[in-house]
């Protein structure tokens, strides 16, 4: 599946939205808000899996997750949802395989 070793942020957005029900993948992203000390974007590498639907607390979501530039996962670790800032990608891994993200 990731043949290259760097790609596109848009083809990495497209090997996530794609990938099926509950697979597991990791990522690395920047965070959009600022860490209070530092003043600095902080990187986050985050295991998760998406559309999964057993933590819904019902009703859909108050926002567009694409028109504001996010990806929606269950993060594994916190047991709870999380957006992924698409412009802020890094690196994917997918069944052992990584890729950077060019921007």
């Amino acid at each position: 599946m990731l043949n290259e070793k760097t790609i596109s942020c848009h083809k990495a957005v497209e090997i996530l939205r794609k990938l099926e029900d509950g697979r597991f993948f990791t990522v690395c992203f920047l965070k959009r808000l600022e860490d209070k000390e530092t003043g600095k974007r902080m990187l986050r590498v985050m295991n998760c899996r998406q559309r999964v639907k057993k933590y819904l607390a019902g009703g859909p979501a108050a926002y567009s997750f694409r028109e504001k530039g996010l990806i929606s996962v269950f993060d594994m670790q916190a047991m709870g949802y999380r957006s992924i800032p698409i412009d802020g990608l890094r690196w994917i891994r997918v069944d052992g395989e990584e890729v950077q993200v060019d921007h």
